[in-house]
């Protein structure tokens, strides 16, 4: 008895003394002056991190949404990034999150429309997919559009910089002077080119930025002749030269393939469009005689086939007439 109640005693006493300790270990790394003012120090730390993380992505990266639950949302589904690249590409002001709330507005509105005028539901689902995917049409048509726009300015571009190099000017500020004395759009780009260098970016980072931007073929040969000149040397302003002339003789041949493909393109427009106007005139005449298409099931097997093989023989039509160089 004597030994269980010494060994009693003695586990009792130990495990006061670390209760003991334990709350002195508590106070002193917690409560007391010094961990206050470690722990004070550690949240400016952590503060200043984020804000200059948030100062870095407002000036490197763009939001998909203005809010940042929305943002985070949009970060995680993947293929949002491809679509912003090409909201950036077609010049637009719209975020990623105005593009997806303008595709289920359309999708929604013409499905109530289908709805209302009670229209058989798989035609339903297929106009309002297809009227859904008229801003993202709108937007590859502005991005094209823009493109051939600056494609059309970019020998300008290099000339101006050849000829600025030639009165002694460094590269960054012929940057500046496309971005100054151009016009929209091939000065807007160049202008971001040349506030990311003065901000502090490397121009090897800068410029496939720029290409990335503005996906040309004729961009791309630009950015990798100054990037491979500036790591060998050489004479910028002739290689300006040379890479101008070659744009140009470029574009001389691609007019010429597009006059030649005119008659082409033209075939392929009537063809893809004359069913779909008879449709329409009949439909204006006698719609009983063309309603039941729409209204029996084997009739609108019939007429999806029938869009379906039209569509298929549109874009075969289309890759035999375009012609990449």
């Amino acid at each position: 008895m004597d030994f269980l109640f010494y060994a009693f005693s003695v586990l009792i006493f130990v495990a006061v003394a670390l209760v003991i300790e334990a709350a002195w270990q508590w106070w002193f790394s917690t409560q007391s002056a010094a961990a206050k003012r470690a722990s004070r120090r550690l949240s400016n730390m952590i503060e200043g991190d984020k804000q200059s993380k948030e100062r870095t992505s407002l000036l490197k990266d763009r939001r998909l949404a203005e809010s940042a639950q929305a943002e985070q949302l949009l970060r995680r589904i993947p293929g949002l990034d491809k679509l912003d690249i090409t909201l950036q590409q077609s010049g637009s002001k719209w975020s990623v999150a105005v593009m997806m709330t303008y595709t289920a507005l359309f999708f929604l509105g013409a499905l109530l429309l289908s709805w209302f005028f009670d229209v058989y539901l798989l035609l339903a689902l297929t106009i309002a997919v297809a009227c859904s995917s008229l801003p993202i049409v709108s937007i590859l048509r502005k991005r094209a559009s823009r493109l051939s726009k600056l494609e059309r300015q970019l020998p300008e571009a290099t000339d101006l910089i050849a000829r600025s190099l030639r009165a002694g000017h460094a590269f960054p500020s012929t940057l500046q002077m496309v971005a100054e004395e151009l016009p929209d759009p091939i000065a807007s780009e160049f202008r971001i080119v040349a506030d990311e260098i003065n901000y502090g970016v490397a121009i090897a980072d800068a410029l496939p930025r720029l290409a990335i931007r503005v996906p040309l073929t004729d961009m791309r040969y630009l950015v990798v002749a100054v990037l491979i000149q500036r790591e060998t040397g050489g004479n910028l302003a002739e290689l300006m030269i040379s890479i101008s002339a070659l744009i140009r003789d470029r574009l001389k041949l691609m007019g010429q393939i597009r006059t030649l493909s005119a008659e082409g393109r033209m075939s392929a427009w009537v063809l893809c469009l004359l069913p779909v106007g008879v449709a329409l005139m009949m439909w204006l005449v006698n719609p009983q005689y063309i309603g039941k298409l729409v209204s029996d099931k084997t009739g609108f097997q019939l007429l999806m086939t029938a869009g379906a093989m039209m569509a298929l023989g549109g874009l075969w039509m289309r890759k035999i007439i375009r012609i990449r160089l």
